[in-house]
This record gives C-alpha cells, sequence and structure tokens, in this order.
C-alpha cells in the first residue's frame, strides 16, 4: 500500500508502507501502461492481441491521479490518455528494474 504520492513535473514519488520510496518517470509510467490499447491483451490459450509500440516522450506530464480501490492508479497524462489501471505492485515493480 502507498502512504503517499508527489507528483513532480517529469516524475512520481512513491511512499511505501514499509518506508521505501520509488521515483518514477512520467514518461516511463505513460510508455508501460498496462490498458489493452497500450500493452495489448490476452485470450484463454495465451495469444496477445493488440498493443501498441509507444515511444517515450519525455515531455509527457501527468495531470492528476485517482485512487482505485485499495489495490491501484489511474494516471491522466497530457496527451488524454487515462486507460490504465496501474497496481500498486506494479509500480513498485517499474521501480526496482
Amino acid at each position: 500500500m502507498i502512504q503517499s504520492i508527489n507528483l513532480f513535473k517529469s516524475e512520481v514519488a512513491f511512499v511505501w508502507e514499509d518506508g521505501s520510496t520509488t521515483v518514477l518517470l512520467n514518461s516511463k509510467i505513460r510508455q508501460l501502461c498496462p490498458c489493452a490499447f497500450c500493452s495489448g491483451e490476452s485470450d484463454v490459450l495465451g495469444n496477445k492481441y493488440g498493443g501498441k509500440s509507444l515511444s517515450e516522450n519525455k515531455e509527457i506530464l501527468i495531470v492528476k491521479y485517482a485512487k482505485i480501490g485499495y489495490y491501484g492508479l489511474q494516471f491522466f497524462f497530457s496527451d488524454g490518455h487515462k486507460d490504465g489501471i496501474y497496481t500498486f505492485k506494479f509500480l513498485k515493480s517499474m521501480g526496482e528494474e
């Protein structure tokens, strides 16, 4: 679970319950959007459909975010995209890469 979220011009800082901190670039968060349009989706047989290869945009801003239940966040980007739901687990793993 996240204790706090701080939006900066080009990055977001997350402070986790365990006291650790993750700082992610806005461009990285946008590039790794988990929505079906951006990342594609798989059927029950594991076949992947769709997905759009997105180049990194260093100018992208996160305009705002919304908490989704007790498990994730939705980011609203300056390019109008807002479909991805980023689980806390996914966000933390992005920072560990």
